[in-house]
Formats: C-alpha cells, structure tokens, sequence
C-alpha cells in the first residue's frame, strides 16, 4: 500500500493534525463565549439579514474546504487501494453538491445561486457542475450523469424518481449508492487495513441504517419493505437479515429490543432518535479515535481523522449558527447534546 518512509511521514502528519483538533472542552468553551465575542473570533460579526446570511455560507465553505484541504494532503502518499477508498470518501462531497444541484433544479433556482452553495472540490474530483448548471430540469441533469463515474446511479435515481418523486426519496437513493460504493472499495484491501476498515466502516453503516431505519419506519411512515430497499449492506454489529427483521416491528420500542446487545448498551436505553444518533456518534467518534492513537493500519488511522475532524466541523458550524440567529446557552447545549433532556 504504501512504503515506510510514506507510513512515517503519515503518522507525522496525523500527529500534528490530531493535536489541531479542539476537543469537547474546547468547543465547549465557545459556547460559553459571549455571541459578540464568538462571531467577532471567526471574522462574523456585521449587521443582521442578508449579510449575515452569506457569512454563514462562507463560514461553512471554509471549515468543510479545510477538511479536503486536509484530505488532499493525507491522500498524497497513499497509492492503490487505500488511496481509492479515501478518495471515494472524499465523493461525500460530490454527493452534497450533486443534491444541492437537484434540489436547485426542482425548486427552479436559478444558475448563479445554485452555484453558490456549492463546495470547491479538489482536482481529483470528477463532478463537472458547470456542465450540469447548464441543465434546464432534473431529468437532463441525471442523463448527462449517463456516461460518467456516476452513470449508474443517475439511471438508478431516474428509475426511483419516475415511481414516486419524492425528493426525500431521491436524497436516499444518493445516501445508498455513497455507502455501498465505499463497502465495496473494501474488497481490495488485505489484513490488517481490511479487519481495521471493516470495523470502522461497517460501524458507520450500523449507525447510518439505525438512525434511518427508524426516521422511515417511525416518523415518516415508510412500509417495512420501502424502508429496507433504502438499506445498506456490510453493517458491522447490526446484519441485513437482522435489520430485514427489526423493520416489520409495528413500534419503535419493539425495534429497539430486537437490536444486538452490543448496540443496546450504547444506546443505554435511549429511545428518542435524535438521543440514540448522539451515543451512536459518540461510539464512532470513541472508536475512530482509538484507531487514530492505537492502531495498526495507516489507512484507518487516516479515515479515523478525518471522521473526527468532520465530526468537529459539525459542532462548530452548529455553535456558530446558532449564535447567529441568536439561540440561548440551553437551547445550543441540547442541540449538541440530546443526552441532556434525556437526562433530566
């Protein structure tokens, strides 16, 4: 995968972007701030409306910019499969582009303002959004997707698209086709990266079928057999047969119960999903960062990074946000932390 003056100079790096992490205290400290003082750090701080409103974006470019900065930077080094799979990991953002592209074309948006949501991607990137800018509807962007990297799912979008066109739908279609592609990239590793990436991947499906499974069974009132096709497969701790069980449950405590006790002991008996997606993250974000400090295999200890550092981004465009539409302490402290209602 790699040779071991490359290994060397990774976890050199790694250990110097681990240590620019802010941890839970730190981001904790923010919140503390006065709302002047936060914004004023981060080059906010300017009168209300619309202003405010183009900083924001501007704000979340930049955080999400660093992260394949940083990407870009790790990915150097690696060569073969490893690189494949980081790369695909990087595609998350091609994805998150793609939709801002089909959400623009559904509501009718025009060009320019489709293009200012969108994120700067680095030059290994394929997506071509000039091309699809260009588009008069959804049902042409998909067919210039036809012959590209993303081909197959633009005919698969299509097809679910013309049965029932829902764009919540279509969103889930993407999210699917995203993670089976990274499930397969693992085929090509060996030994100690395959073991170590199963684990951490497989725990991200767990957590993204999870929480899903129960937002389509539950809130949205998706069919048992309609919520399952959205599934993704190569979970870790919870199997597609296990899950293809847990979604005829009629209510969500009886899914709950069903889970493995591995899962049941994270989620410490939680029953509000936005309380079960925070422990199950906090599990993740334990687990990646063990494999950061203690593991054997460069590659995870890399995508480990990079899901924490994600994980960081989150917290602090949260933080920022809600300090810009003038969120109380409590309001913003639940927001990062479901953990504290269902505390009290």
């Amino acid at each position: 995968m790699t040779h071991a003056a490359d290994q060397a100079y990774l976890r050199t790096r790694l250990a110097i972007m681990r240590g620019r992490l802010r941890g839970e205290e730190e981001l904790n400290a923010l919140i503390d701030l006065p709302p002047a003082t936060l914004l004023e750090g981060f080059g906010l701080h300017s009168p209300g409306g619309l202003g405010q409103e183009r900083l924001l974006v501007s704000f979340e470019q930049s955080l999400l910019q660093l992260w394949l900065d940083e990407l870009t930077t790790l990915l150097r080094p690696l060569r073969g499969p490893a690189r494949e799979i980081l790369m695909q990991w990087a595609r998350r953002y091609e994805l998150f582009n793609l939709k801002a592209l089909i959400r623009g074309k559904l509501n009718g948006m025009p060009a320019a303002a489709i293009r200012e949501s969108l994120f700067r991607l680095p030059a290994f990137l394929a997506l071509d959004h000039e091309r699809l800018l260009q588009t008069d509807n959804l049902d042409e962007l998909l067919r210039r997707l036809d012959n590209g990297p993303y081909g197959s799912l633009a005919r698969q979008a299509r097809r679910r698209f013309a049965e029932n066109q829902d764009p919540f739908l279509l969103d889930a279609t993407l999210d699917q086709y995203f993670y089976t592609e990274l499930s397969h990239r693992l085929h090509s590793l060996e030994g100690e990266d395959l073991a170590a990436m199963t684990a951490l991947i497989g725990r991200i499906v767990d957590r993204h079928n999870l929480i899903w499974m129960l937002r389509y069974r539950y809130n949205y009132a998706l069919s048992p057999a309609q919520a399952f096709f959205l599934a993704i497969d190569h979970g870790f701790r919870i199997g597609r047969s296990r899950l293809a069980r847990l979604v005829e449950e009629p209510s969500l405590e009886q899914f709950l119960a069903g889970l493995p006790d591995s899962i049941c002991g994270i989620l410490g008996g939680a029953t509000r999903i936005l309380v079960i997606e925070a422990r199950m993250k906090s599990d993740l974000a334990a687990y990646a960062d063990h494999c950061l400090r203690h593991g054997t295999s460069i590659i995870a200890a890399v995508f480990a990074f990079l899901i924490l550092r994600y994980y960081e981004i989150n917290d602090l465009f949260a933080i920022v946000q809600a300090r810009m539409a003038g969120l109380d302490d409590d309001i913003l402290r639940e927001a990062l932390h479901p953990e504290i209602r269902e505390a009290a």
